[in-house]
Protein backbone atom coordinates (compact mmCIF):
# COMPACT_ATOMS: atom_id res chain seq x y z
CA UNK A 1 0.00 0.00 0.00
CA UNK A 2 1.33 3.42 -0.97
CA UNK A 3 1.39 6.13 1.64
CA UNK A 4 0.82 9.80 0.94
CA UNK A 5 1.62 12.83 3.07
CA UNK A 6 -1.28 13.78 5.30
CA UNK A 7 -3.08 10.47 4.92
CA UNK A 8 -3.58 8.57 8.11
CA UNK A 9 -2.70 4.90 7.80
CA UNK A 10 -5.11 2.57 9.53
CA UNK A 11 -3.83 -0.40 11.42
CA UNK A 12 -5.52 -2.99 13.59
CA UNK A 13 -4.79 -1.03 16.75
CA UNK A 14 -6.65 2.01 15.36
CA UNK A 15 -9.84 0.27 14.33
CA UNK A 16 -10.12 -2.95 16.32
CA UNK A 17 -12.45 -1.42 18.92
CA UNK A 18 -14.49 0.83 16.62
CA UNK A 19 -17.45 -1.49 16.14
CA UNK A 20 -19.87 0.81 17.99
CA UNK A 21 -21.85 2.81 15.42
CA UNK A 22 -22.41 5.53 18.05
CA UNK A 23 -18.85 6.60 17.22
CA UNK A 24 -19.72 7.04 13.55
CA UNK A 25 -19.77 10.71 12.55
CA UNK A 26 -20.92 12.04 9.18
CA UNK A 27 -19.45 15.31 7.92
CA UNK A 28 -19.92 17.41 4.83
CA UNK A 29 -17.03 17.12 2.41
CA UNK A 30 -14.29 19.72 2.70
CA UNK A 31 -11.39 20.18 0.25
CA UNK A 32 -8.81 19.18 2.87
CA UNK A 33 -10.34 15.66 2.84
CA UNK A 34 -9.69 15.00 -0.85
CA UNK A 35 -6.31 13.25 -0.69
CA UNK A 36 -7.53 10.90 2.01
CA UNK A 37 -10.75 10.23 0.07
CA UNK A 38 -8.78 9.37 -3.06
CA UNK A 39 -6.63 6.95 -1.09
CA UNK A 40 -9.74 5.35 0.43
CA UNK A 41 -11.25 5.07 -3.07
CA UNK A 42 -8.10 3.41 -4.44
CA UNK A 43 -7.76 0.97 -1.53
CA UNK A 44 -11.46 0.07 -1.56
CA UNK A 45 -11.56 -0.62 -5.29
CA UNK A 46 -8.39 -2.75 -5.13
CA UNK A 47 -9.50 -4.79 -2.13
CA UNK A 48 -13.29 -4.93 -1.77
CA UNK A 49 -14.02 -5.05 -5.52
CA UNK A 50 -11.23 -7.53 -6.26
CA UNK A 51 -13.59 -10.48 -5.81
CA UNK A 52 -15.75 -9.33 -8.73
CA UNK A 53 -13.33 -7.70 -11.18
CA UNK A 54 -10.02 -8.58 -12.83
CA UNK A 55 -6.81 -6.82 -11.84
CA UNK A 56 -6.61 -4.94 -15.17
CA UNK A 57 -10.14 -3.63 -14.61
CA UNK A 58 -9.29 -2.51 -11.08
CA UNK A 59 -6.14 -0.77 -12.32
CA UNK A 60 -8.19 1.15 -14.90
CA UNK A 61 -10.97 1.96 -12.42
CA UNK A 62 -8.55 3.25 -9.78
CA UNK A 63 -5.14 3.85 -11.36
CA UNK A 64 -1.89 4.89 -9.77
CA UNK A 65 -0.24 7.23 -9.26
CA UNK A 66 -2.60 9.08 -7.00
CA UNK A 67 -3.65 11.79 -7.42
CA UNK A 68 -3.75 11.09 -11.16
CA UNK A 69 -7.16 12.68 -11.57
CA UNK A 70 -7.24 15.04 -8.59
CA UNK A 71 -8.51 18.01 -10.64
CA UNK A 72 -11.40 15.86 -11.93
CA UNK A 73 -12.33 14.91 -8.34
CA UNK A 74 -12.08 18.54 -7.16
CA UNK A 75 -14.43 19.71 -9.91
CA UNK A 76 -17.02 17.00 -9.48
CA UNK A 77 -17.17 17.30 -5.69
CA UNK A 78 -17.85 21.04 -5.99
CA UNK A 79 -21.00 20.18 -7.96
CA UNK A 80 -22.41 17.54 -5.61
CA UNK A 81 -23.40 16.83 -2.04
CA UNK A 82 -20.70 14.67 -0.54
CA UNK A 83 -20.95 13.10 2.90
CA UNK A 84 -17.90 11.62 4.60
CA UNK A 85 -17.97 9.08 7.44
CA UNK A 86 -15.47 8.96 10.29
CA UNK A 87 -15.00 6.62 13.23
CA UNK A 88 -12.62 7.89 15.90
CA UNK A 89 -11.37 10.55 13.45
CA UNK A 90 -10.53 7.87 10.86
CA UNK A 91 -12.14 8.33 7.45
CA UNK A 92 -14.11 5.16 6.79
CA UNK A 93 -16.35 6.01 3.85
CA UNK A 94 -17.98 8.57 1.60
CA UNK A 95 -20.87 9.01 -0.77
CA UNK A 96 -21.82 11.61 -3.34
CA UNK A 97 -25.20 12.78 -4.62
CA UNK A 98 -25.48 14.97 -7.72
CA UNK A 99 -28.33 17.42 -8.31
CA UNK A 100 -30.40 15.15 -10.51
CA UNK A 101 -30.75 12.52 -7.77
CA UNK A 102 -27.91 10.32 -8.95
CA UNK A 103 -25.74 8.62 -6.32
CA UNK A 104 -22.37 8.87 -7.99
CA UNK A 105 -20.13 7.27 -5.37
CA UNK A 106 -20.37 5.03 -2.31
CA UNK A 107 -17.09 3.70 -0.94
CA UNK A 108 -16.40 2.17 2.47
CA UNK A 109 -12.92 1.40 3.78
CA UNK A 110 -12.03 -2.28 3.45
CA UNK A 111 -11.52 -2.64 7.21
CA UNK A 112 -14.94 -1.12 8.01
CA UNK A 113 -17.19 -3.23 5.78
CA UNK A 114 -20.40 -4.54 7.37
CA UNK A 115 -20.31 -2.00 10.21
CA UNK A 116 -23.28 0.14 9.17
CA UNK A 117 -21.08 2.78 7.49
CA UNK A 118 -22.73 2.46 4.07
CA UNK A 119 -26.15 2.14 5.72
CA UNK A 120 -25.61 5.41 7.57
CA UNK A 121 -24.37 7.10 4.39
CA UNK A 122 -27.32 5.90 2.27
CA UNK A 123 -29.72 7.07 4.97
CA UNK A 124 -28.09 10.53 4.76
CA UNK A 125 -28.65 10.50 1.00
CA UNK A 126 -32.28 9.39 1.41
CA UNK A 127 -32.88 12.23 3.87
CA UNK A 128 -31.36 14.80 1.47
CA UNK A 129 -33.44 13.40 -1.40
CA UNK A 130 -36.58 13.76 0.71
CA UNK A 131 -35.69 17.36 1.63
CA UNK A 132 -35.17 18.15 -2.07
CA UNK A 133 -38.42 16.43 -3.04
CA UNK A 134 -36.75 14.04 -5.45
CA UNK A 135 -39.15 11.47 -6.83
CA UNK A 136 -36.40 9.02 -7.74
CA UNK A 137 -32.78 8.16 -7.01
CA UNK A 138 -30.48 6.47 -9.50
CA UNK A 139 -27.07 4.89 -9.34
CA UNK A 140 -24.74 2.77 -11.43
CA UNK A 141 -23.74 0.03 -9.03
CA UNK A 142 -20.78 -2.27 -9.38
CA UNK A 143 -21.22 -6.01 -9.20
CA UNK A 144 -19.99 -5.72 -5.62
CA UNK A 145 -22.38 -2.91 -4.58
CA UNK A 146 -25.51 -4.25 -6.31
CA UNK A 147 -26.77 -6.33 -3.34
CA UNK A 148 -26.35 -3.38 -0.98
CA UNK A 149 -28.49 -1.11 -3.14
CA UNK A 150 -31.07 -3.86 -3.67
CA UNK A 151 -31.41 -4.13 0.12
CA UNK A 152 -32.45 -0.46 0.12
CA UNK A 153 -35.13 -0.94 -2.52
CA UNK A 154 -33.16 -0.09 -5.66
CA UNK A 155 -34.18 -2.07 -8.73
CA UNK A 156 -31.98 -2.96 -11.68
CA UNK A 157 -33.25 -1.20 -14.79
CA UNK A 158 -30.32 -2.05 -17.06
CA UNK A 159 -27.28 -4.29 -17.05
CA UNK A 160 -24.52 -2.23 -18.56
CA UNK A 161 -21.28 -3.18 -20.21
CA UNK A 162 -19.30 0.01 -20.25
CA UNK A 163 -15.85 0.88 -21.41
CA UNK A 164 -13.78 2.56 -18.71
CA UNK A 165 -10.21 3.57 -19.50
CA UNK A 166 -10.10 0.94 -22.23
CA UNK A 167 -11.53 -1.98 -20.23
CA UNK A 168 -15.02 -3.48 -20.24
CA UNK A 169 -16.93 -3.30 -16.97
CA UNK A 170 -20.25 -4.75 -15.95
CA UNK A 171 -22.36 -2.54 -13.76
CA UNK A 172 -26.04 -2.00 -13.08
CA UNK A 173 -28.17 1.03 -13.65
CA UNK A 174 -30.50 1.05 -10.66
CA UNK A 175 -33.41 3.22 -9.57
CA UNK A 176 -35.41 3.73 -6.42
CA UNK A 177 -38.77 5.49 -6.42
CA UNK A 178 -39.22 7.78 -3.45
Amino acid sequence: MKSFAGIKKINNKDWKNTMNTDELVIQDYSEHMLDEMMQLFYNTVHSVNAKDYKKEQLNNWAPLPLPADKRFWEQRLKKSVCKVAFINNIMVGFTELVDDGHIDTMYVHKDFQRRKVATTLINEILQIAEQRNYSMLTTEASITAKPFFEAFGFKVTQVKKKLYNGKDFTNYKMTKAL
